[in-house]
C-alpha cells in the first residue's frame, strides 16, 4: 500500500482482480468502499484475462509488477483511478507502467499523484533503475501527467511519445571557490584574491574534476567575465548552457538558455551521462538552491577575509542537510570541503 496527500493505492491480489474485472461492485464491498460506477475498457479486459491476472497468479513473479494498483480517495471513500506495471524489471532495471482515471474523476490531478506515489514506490526498489510510458500523441493530458512528474520524452512513433523517468538521476555538482566569509568576488567582480593560493604544479583536483563532467550549467556574467578577460572559454569540449534572459546565436557546443532554469535541470538529470557541473555565477547558485537541484558541494574555502562583494550563499533558500565527504588542506591555506546531500 503507497499514501499520498489525496490518496491510498492498493495492489489488488488475485482474487480482488478477479472481481475488479467483474465490475459488480464486490471489489469495493470487500475494501469498504463505497460504490462506483467505474467501467472497463475491453482493451483492459482482454489485458486481464489473457496478461494481468494469469501473471498475478504466477507464483514464481513479484505480482507488484503485473498487478492493478488502485488509487483510493481518503475523502470520498471511492476508487478514483488505476495504474498498471507491465512486468517485473528487465536487465536494465527498466519497468513500464500504464494508467488511467475513471470519468468523474478526471481534471482533479489525481493521476499526476497516482504516478507521483508509485515513482515514490519505485525508487525504493534495488532493481528498479527507470520507468517508461507510451502516451498517445493527441492525449494531452495523459502525457502533462508524464511532465508534471518529470518524465522526459525520448523517442515517438506516428501515433505514441515514448516517455522515461531514470530513477538514478546525475548529480548536479557545485565546484567554486570563496573566501572565508563567503564571498566569490569582491566589489566590480574583483577576483584577485584567487591569486594568494596560487601554486605551479597545484590545481587544487579541477582537471580530475571536470574530467567526471560532461555538462556545464553557468551563468551570462559569469560567461562574459572569462572571455572579457582573454582567455577562450574552457569548457568548449562539453555541452555548455549559459543561463541568460537576452537570446544569442548558439557557438557549437556552448548553448545560451533563455527558458526556465528548472525545465532545463530536470531534463538534463533525467538523460544519460555524466556529472553536470554549476560553475557559477552566485545567482545561478541561488536558483538552483531555491529549487533544491545541487547534490554535491566542493568549496573551496581561501585563508582570507574580503569584507564585502558578491555572497555564495544568499538568503530566502530552503533549509538543506548535508553530509561530509572530505576535507582536504594545502600548503597555501586553501581549505576543500567536499559535501553530498544528506537525503542520498
Amino acid at each position: 500500500m503507497i499514501e499520498t496527500k489525496r490518496l491510498i493505492l492498493q495492489p489488488l491480489t488475485y482474487e480482488q482482480l478477479v472481481k475488479y474485472a467483474n465490475c459488480d461492485n464486490s471489489l469495493e464491498a470487500e475494501l469498504n468502499l463505497n460504490k462506483s460506477s467505474r467501467t472497463i475498457s475491453a482493451e483492459l479486459k482482454e489485458a486481464l484475462e489473457n496478461t494481468i491476472i494469469p501473471n498475478v497468479a504466477d507464483k514464481t513473479k513479484n505480482y507488484l509488477y503485473s498487478t492493478i494498483w488502485t488509487a483510493i480517495s481518503k475523502t470520498k471513500n471511492e476508487m478514483v483511478g488505476d495504474l498498471c506495471i507491465l512486468g517485473e524489471p528487465n536487465a536494465n532495471g527498466e519497468i513500464e507502467i500504464g494508467y488511467g482515471t475513471h470519468d468523474e474523476f478526471q481534471r482533479k490531478g489525481f493521476m499526476t499523484e497516482i504516478v507521483g506515489g508509485i515513482i515514490d514506490w519505485a525508487k525504493r526498489q534495488t532493481l528498479v533503475k527507470s520507468i517508461t510510458a507510451s502516451t498517445d500523441k493527441r492525449n494531452t493530458a495523459s502525457f502533462k501527467v508524464l511532465q508534471n512528474n518529470n518524465f522526459v520524452k525520448t523517442e515517438e512513433t506516428e501515433t505514441l511519445f515514448i516517455w522515461k523517468l531514470n530513477m538514478d538521476k546525475r548529480p548536479l555538482i557545485l565546484y567554486i571557490a570563496m573566501s572565508l566569509d563567503g564571498y566569490i568576488a569582491k566589489p566590480n567582480d574583483d577576483l584577485s584574491f584567487l591569486s594568494i593560493v596560487e601554486q605551479e604544479g597545484q590545481d587544487y583536483g579541477y582537471a580530475d574534476f571536470v574530467k567526471t563532467v560532461d555538462t556545464v550549467i553557468v551563468g551570462r556574467k559569469t560567461y562574459d567575465k572569462v572571455i572579457s578577460m582573454g582567455y577562450d572559454f574552457p569548457h568548449a569540449d562539453k555541452d555548455v548552457y549559459i543561463i541568460t534572459r537576452t537570446p544569442r546565436p548558439n557557438s557549437g557546443s556552448v548553448k545560451f538558455y533563455t527558458g526556465e532554469l528548472k525545465s532545463l535541470v530536470e531534463r538534463l538529470k533525467s538523460e544519460n551521462g555524466n556529472n553536470i557541473f554549476c560553475d557559477g555565477g552566485a545567482e545561478i547558485v541561488n536558483e538552483l538552491l531555491k529549487g533544491d537541484f545541487i547534490d554535491e558541494f566542493i568549496i573551496s574555502v581561501i585563508p582570507i577575509l574580503v569584507g564585502k562583494g558578491t555572497k555564495l550563499f544568499k538568503d530566502d533558500r530552503p533549509e538543506q542537510n548535508l553530509k561530509l565527504v572530505s576535507v582536504k588542506s594545502f600548503e597555501k591555506g586553501l581549505i576543500q570541503l567536499h559535501y553530498k546531500r544528506a537525503d542520498n
